[in-house]
């Protein structure tokens, strides 16, 4: 019975994860990680299993410590864990009962995203997060905040997987943010490079480049979101972002290979409207769509 399973679940995993949190956690490949990996994928089945029988109502309200032990296992090594782990995240998002446990896996969300050091946890915190959102989609304020924490952490990261990543979730959002929100983020894109001027970040130290260029590619990646929202129609403003990512082409090659993609994600998924591209777009923009496809099949 339900009431019996949730207590069951805390304690299990507090127990479990203060073992695989520890400093002196088992070694990778040891037996005793072994054995310590087994009662995770055990305790991942579990709370899988207690979801699936319709008990999300008493398992989710002790499901925190649940929470941050399948977000932890995602820098295991182990795939098949990691799996496990994002199987019980993806359960526990789609099936939460109430706006008040979607708000509390949100908060336990946000807050593992801001002081996990692991980039795979982060990752995992914004699918998470992504999931909620499409889940509550309907009550706007939770799927406002899902949005601006996808946009506002996950496209700031400073590794560019949870980026990407940020980028592709980012997008599922933007066609219920509306058109004033997707011109902002386009109106905030990167201003192309200059030939033969001034070297970016001249002066400054590693760091602080380093930092110059994520957020540069967070603007890019902004403006690849917006492009990905609407993979078969051509809005008004998609000319203009289109536009924008092409004239980056030659930037920095982690900016060049999100245009690169983003570009040719546009080309296959808009081949049915083609024509009205030809058709409706400006010279300049056709040029710049051929010069980073490679392609000049835009003129025949």
């Amino acid at each position: 019975p339900s009431p019996m399973v949730a207590p069951l679940l805390e304690s299990e995993a507090a127990s479990i994860l203060a073992a695989y949190t520890a400093c002196d956690a088992p070694e990778a490949g040891s037996p005793q990680r072994k054995e310590l990996a087994s009662r995770v994928e055990g305790f991942c089945f579990l709370y899988i299993h207690a979801m699936r029988l319709g008990w999300g109502s008493s398992v989710h309200a002790t499901s925190a410590g649940a929470l941050r032990l399948m977000l932890s296992v995602q820098e295991d090594g182990d795939r098949e864990l990691s799996q496990v782990g994002k199987m019980g995240l993806e359960l526990c998002a789609t099936s939460a009962p109430n706006r008040a446990v979607a708000v509390s896996l949100l908060d336990a969300a946000e807050a593992l995203h801001a002081s996990s050091e692991s980039w795979r946890v982060r990752s995992a915190c914004l699918d998470l997060v992504r999931e909620v959102g499409h889940t509550f989609a309907l009550h706007p304020d939770i799927r406002h905040r899902c949005m601006m924490l996808i946009q506002d952490k996950g496209l700031q990261d400073t590794v560019p997987e949870v980026r990407q990543n940020a980028c592709a979730s980012l997008a599922g959002f933007l066609r219920m943010a509306g058109d004033e929100h997707i011109r902002a983020l386009i109106a905030n894109a990167p201003k192309p490079r200059r030939r033969g001027g001034k070297a970016p970040g001249e002066g400054k130290s590693d760091e602080e480049r380093a930092g110059m260029l994520v957020r540069r590619h967070a603007k890019a990646l902004g403006v690849a979101a917006c492009v990905l929202s609407y993979p078969t129609e051509l809005p008004d403003w998609m000319s203009d972002a289109v536009g924008s990512l092409c004239r980056l082409q030659g930037d920095d090659t982690m900016i060049t290979a999100s245009v690169s993609r983003t570009v040719g994600d546009f080309k296959k998924s808009h081949q049915d409207v083609w024509d009205i591209v030809k058709t409706t777009w400006g010279e300049d923009e056709l040029q710049l769509l051929s010069d980073v496809s490679g392609t000049h099949s835009y003129y025949s």
